[in-house]
């Protein structure tokens, strides 16, 4: 098996047979056809026989999670231009030719459906800013008041703020990934934006270990601090005092998100954009999601009463149906013959 390197994330391995294994198992498969009553179990017997002489490893693309982590998951890396490097093409930054290939070259692009940005220092900025955003908390009065006698930024010392007011966090769905004969890739990643406020008044749920919401972080070394534990409830939701009742919270939302990544021949992204649906943003305030509910079943029995006030001779399943004339289909001919002449 070929030796797989542990920075290209997770692989698919697909285990494959050599010409003399694959003339082995038919030799063998021919001589169980013969016998009566017993061909499945043979062959399934056969099946597990099947000798294994190389592994197929289709590695998975890491940068495609290391994007979606560092942007929605608060990543620990001061800063991000610093990564962009690494994970946005830098030949792509400026339009025109190439002087190395002398081909066109085509401007690196993150896009959403409210900005477009065709810099990586400004793709650094908005996901700076997307993660500052992710986690935002209200400092204590006092370190307000020292922060304006001193005229110094707010710095929390104690890392214990006043109250949590906003947590931002991402659960992915679906990844795909394809690859072009070229070398160049494109991934699809479909996973959902979460937005709570108000944490504190919750019990922690699904929530990345740097936004626990009563506890400090726990530290590296610590067992199992890699992992959330299981022991959480389905959702984020409120506890009534002195009962084990808890109702869904009002404070709690979700966003579906579709990032297309597209990949050069060496593993940097050209092309970045997060899709969202209108549909689902208006679902994000209250209310909306029942009147959605209502207006897409009322609109969908419109459609169907004006269909067919508009064909008044097309039944349910589509068979035209008149007086004089019938149309069959018997044994890959169509028929016609008129109503008296069937009689």
């Amino acid at each position: 098996m070929r030796g797989l390197d542990s920075s290209t994330g997770p692989a698919f391995v697909i285990p494959t047979l050599s010409p003399s294994s694959s003339t082995t198992s038919l030799s063998s498969e021919c001589s169980t056809q013969n016998t009566a009553g017993s061909n499945s179990k043979h062959a399934q017997l056969q099946l597990d026989k099947l000798p294994v002489a190389g592994m197929s490893v289709i590695p998975r693309n890491s940068v495609t999670l290391r994007v979606r982590g560092h942007v929605y998951d608060n990543s620990a890396s001061p800063s991000f231009l610093d990564t962009s490097e690494i994970f946005y093409d830098s030949r792509a930054i400026r339009a025109g030719v190439d002087p190395e290939s002398r081909n066109d070259v085509r401007l690196i692009r993150y896009e959403n459906p409210l900005v477009t940005a065709t810099s990586r220092s400004i793709i650094s900025d908005i996901h700076a800013l997307v993660r500052l955003c992710c986690a935002v908390d209200v400092p204590k009065p006092s370190s307000i008041l020292h922060a304006i006698r001193r005229r110094r930024p707010l710095n929390n010392p104690d890392g214990e703020p006043w109250f949590r007011a906003l947590r931002v966090w991402s659960e992915v769905d679906d990844i795909s990934e394809t690859e072009s004969f070229d070398g160049h890739k494109k991934s699809l990643v479909e996973h959902t934006v979460n937005v709570l406020f108000f944490p504190d008044l919750h019990t922690t749920y699904r929530i990345p270990k740097i936004f626990l919401l009563r506890h400090p972080p726990p530290s590296p070394s610590e067992p199992g601090s890699s992992q959330l534990s299981l022991a959480l409830p389905a959702s984020p939701s409120f506890t009534i005092p002195g009962t084990r009742i808890s109702l869904p919270s009002p404070l709690h939302f979700q966003l579906p998100v579709m990032t297309r990544l597209s990949f050069n021949e060496q593993g940097q992204i050209t092309y970045h954009v997060d899709i969202w649906d209108v549909r689902d943003v208006l679902r994000l305030i209250p209310g909306v999601r029942v009147v959605q509910w209502f207006l897409g079943r009322a609109g969908a029995l419109g459609l169907s009463w004006i269909s067919r006030k508009l064909q008044p001779h097309t039944n349910i399943s589509g068979i035209q149906q008149n007086d004089d004339i019938d149309v069959m289909k018997k044994g890959g001919a169509l028929l016609t013959a008129s109503t008296a002449d069937s009689v």
